[in-house]
């Protein structure tokens, strides 16, 4: 009676491992895909001329990812233009095999730094203050002249996204002569969509956000269109996050292998009964 005892607990142990198979055959292996892109600087000029900085993205399948563009672009992409002639462009994208991805994106005065850290956050350091030539009203220059002015997003499968805008000593300044004149002072940290204007120059827009569908959100810092001039506008700062999203179920084995493993599992169960069974006859007879 032992032996027969020992050899149904065999038979189920390889029933058991038949049925795991089996289990293994369906079971999915779950990938959260991610994207995110961003781009520093775009100004437009009257009569259609643009010079760009280009643009990163990023992208997760969620086991590798992949980035393109520069992020870290020379002031020369941007050509034979007036509007920035030192300072530093940043378009940093990340996205992870975790569904989450981030973009930061602006620019700085020379000497300063952005990069995204732990947990998607935008890092950076400003420099020198960066001056943006924005045309001439009479004998005053006006400028945009900060530290730094950068947007930034980020973005889960959940779904979900936020953004952020931060302009670091921000201002619209006119120049007559050499002396310095504040026309208008930005808010470190506006409001998305804040609208304000210099009457009779420029009309900006801070921290503008946007959104094609929940878990997507695109963020630009500024927005700049000015009235009159040979310059049509400014864009600083443009983070897009997401949609980032669940794939769909992988099986470790192809669906089409499942009843294959099915088969393994069932002829592993009945070979190891079998055995079983041979061998308690084998011993009857030797009793």
């Amino acid at each position: 009676m032992p032996r027969v005892r020992s050899g149904l607990a065999r038979t189920a142990t390889v029933l058991v491992g038949g049925l795991a198979m089996a289990v293994l055959a369906a079971s999915p292996a779950m990938a959260d895909t991610s994207q995110s892109s961003a781009s520093a600087l775009q100004i437009s000029l009257l009569g259609g001329g643009l010079a760009s900085s280009g643009s990163a993205s990023a992208s997760n399948d969620g086991t590798t990812e992949s980035i393109s563009g520069n992020q870290n672009p020379p002031l020369a992409v941007l050509g034979a233009q007036n509007v920035i002639t030192a300072g530093v462009l940043g378009q940093n994208v990340r996205a992870y095999n975790d569904g989450t991805s981030a973009a930061c994106a602006g620019v700085l005065g020379t000497g300063g730094t952005i990069t995204i850290g732990p947990g998607g956050s935008c890092l950076v350091t400003p420099g020198a203050a960066v001056t943006l030539n924005l045309g001439t009203n009479g004998l005053a220059t006006i400028s945009l002249v900060a530290d730094a002015i950068y947007s930034s997003c980020t973005a889960t499968s959940s779904p979900s996204a936020t953004g952020t805008t931060s302009l670091v000593n921000a201002r619209i300044v006119s120049t007559v002569l050499g002396v310095d004149t504040t026309l208008l002072s930005l808010p470190a940290s506006p409001a998305p969509n804040t609208g304000l204007s210099v009457p009779g120059l420029i009309n900006l827009t801070l921290n503008g956000q946007s959104s094609s569908g929940t878990g997507q959100l695109s963020v630009t810092a500024l927005n700049l269109t000015a009235i009159g001039g040979a310059l049509a506008g400014v864009t600083i700062g443009t983070s897009n996050c997401g949609a980032n999203a669940v794939a769909p179920p992988i099986p470790v084995i192809p669906l089409a292998g499942a009843p294959l493993a099915l088969g393994l599992g069932a002829l592993a169960a009945g070979t190891g009964g079998g055995i079983s069974f041979v061998r308690r006859r084998l011993a009857a007879a030797r009793s």
